[in-house]
């Protein structure tokens, strides 16, 4: 008797069953993609910081096996120098310049003389060939 009474409640509020099942679902869908998010985070900042300490020791590494011997040596003062743009007496800059409208015609008629593709090339020996003969 209990059972049909359950029975005839659920079949009374089926749509409100309905419903409620079908929000608690979208409900649960969202906390889980929240759930993978949050841990899909966790995982790539715990990456971030493996990579983070094996770059440390790395240059750790870097100073104590190669710096520190290189300080130590007796060039150190000019490959110092070097690095931070110093430049000593006898070391001067160059500076390149474009090249101005007229030289850049004069250069192009020069150029004309000069063989640039391969059938020019083929034509030129072939004209000379024919000459020679």
């Amino acid at each position: 008797m209990r059972k049909e009474k359950y029975i005839k409640i659920i079949w009374k509020h089926w749509n409100t069953i309905k419903i409620i099942s079908t929000l608690l679902t979208i409900l649960a869908m969202i906390v889980a993609a929240r759930t993978y998010i949050t841990y899909n985070s966790i995982i790539e900042a715990i990456n971030n910081v493996n990579h983070n300490i094996r770059a440390v020791e790395d240059e750790i590494a870097y100073s104590n096996n190669f710096l520190k011997y290189y300080l130590d040596s007796e060039y150190s003062d000019y490959f110092l120098a070097h690095k931070n743009n110093i430049l000593f007496n006898w070391e001067f800059i160059i500076k390149f310049q474009a090249p101005l409208e007229n030289e850049k015609e004069e250069k192009n008629i020069e150029n004309k003389n000069i063989i640039q593709t391969p059938q020019e090339s083929r034509q030129h020996f072939i004209k000379s060939k024919i000459h020679k003969k």
